[in-house]
């Protein structure tokens, strides 16, 4: 895949490569793709439960500005999502996995790109 074409689009990642030290993983908002072989990106955030209970410290995040919200509705997401304001640089791209599995809406790529950095 071009390094071009995956800018903008929703990918999977290991927490660790991400500095976070918890198993599993996160999927992440691809913003910007360098040169180099990595890509700065934005983390993407459940704001409720598997139960469909919404995650109280996560909406305070909302209300201050930190995470932008995506109605249910403009993604495939299981439950309802965020995208967290401080990107993440230098995310090697050969550790992204299921890139585009994923989607955002269109419509909410140039607010991201824009205002959430």
């Amino acid at each position: 895949m071009r390094l071009v074409k995956i800018k903008n689009k929703v990918a999977y990642i290991d927490n660790k490569y991400l500095g976070i030290n918890k198993p599993k993983g996160h999927y992440v908002y691809i913003r910007k793709v360098n040169k180099n072989g990595t890509c700065d990106v934005n983390v993407v955030t459940s704001l409720e439960d598997k139960n469909a209970k919404f995650d109280f410290n996560k909406i305070k995040q909302v209300k201050k500005g930190n995470t932008y919200p995506i109605p249910k509705y403009d993604t495939n997401f299981s439950r309802w999502s965020g995208i967290n304001k401080k990107p993440i640089s230098n995310v090697p791209i050969n550790k992204l996995q299921d890139i585009g599995k994923r989607k955002i809406k269109k419509r909410h790529h140039f607010f991201i790109g824009k205002y959430m950095q």
